[in-house]
């Protein structure tokens, strides 16, 4: 590995571990969230695109099901309120209560994928949750450097030594893709990190920033 990609990786781990440490507290209050936008989760059946079923087992909810479409992972089932189906979630059918999405369109570069993938969220409910980095936070996600995810991917695999995979979003694009819905900016030293973007009940939109 040449110089600089050993110095770039180094700092990445650095970082990443302090970054874990404050994102703790960023999924704590991202929770809360959550809560509010859905207060009868239990009673929901959730589609989780590009998920895991770690993050359901760890979560401080429960819906009254969730099924995890991820090609990551083999089909299995879980717990009776928690099944695992292997397969490409841009092409998911079906339907559900809350659609959950945290951090797939951050794994998609082309924007086709990503028009896919708003298309699939509005097709399988009306209420749904999707996460996405700022691509306007000055740290960049995968590497922690200053402004590297606003560079070529080119010139971004020769500083990481690796092909990019986070790739992410701006406010606008959100707007765009999800229109009508509640865009929340995630602040972490003040700074906007990641969005959230929340279509909750109709008569239950909590106040956004």
């Amino acid at each position: 590995m040449p110089q600089p990609q050993r110095l770039v990786r180094a700092w990445s781990v650095r970082a990443g571990a302090a970054r874990t440490q404050v994102e703790a507290g960023v999924r704590a209050r991202r929770w809360l969230w959550f809560r509010a936008a859905f207060p009868d989760i239990e009673r929901l059946r959730v589609v989780d695109l590009g998920g895991s079923t770690e993050f359901w087992l760890h979560a401080p909810v429960r819906p009254a099901h969730v099924r995890v479409v991820t090609d990551t992972d083999k089909s299995a089932e879980l717990t009776s309120w928690l099944t695992c189906e292997a397969g490409d979630p841009l092409a998911t059918s079906g339907s559900c209560d809350v659609v959950v999405c945290d951090g797939l369109l951050d794994r998609l570069a082309a924007p086709a994928d990503r028009a896919t993938l708003a298309d699939v969220v509005h097709a399988l409910g009306e209420r749904y949750w999707v996460r996405a980095s700022a691509r306007a936070h000055p740290l960049d996600p995968q590497t922690s450097l200053p402004a590297v995810h606003l560079l070529p991917d080119r010139v971004r695999s020769r500083i990481g030594g690796a092909a990019p995979d986070v790739f992410p979003a701006r406010r606008a694009e959100l707007t765009a893709r999800f229109p009508g819905a509640v865009v929340r900016g995630e602040r972490v030293a003040g700074l906007v990190a990641s969005y959230v973007v929340a279509k909750p009940r109709a008569d239950h939109v909590p106040g956004h920033t």
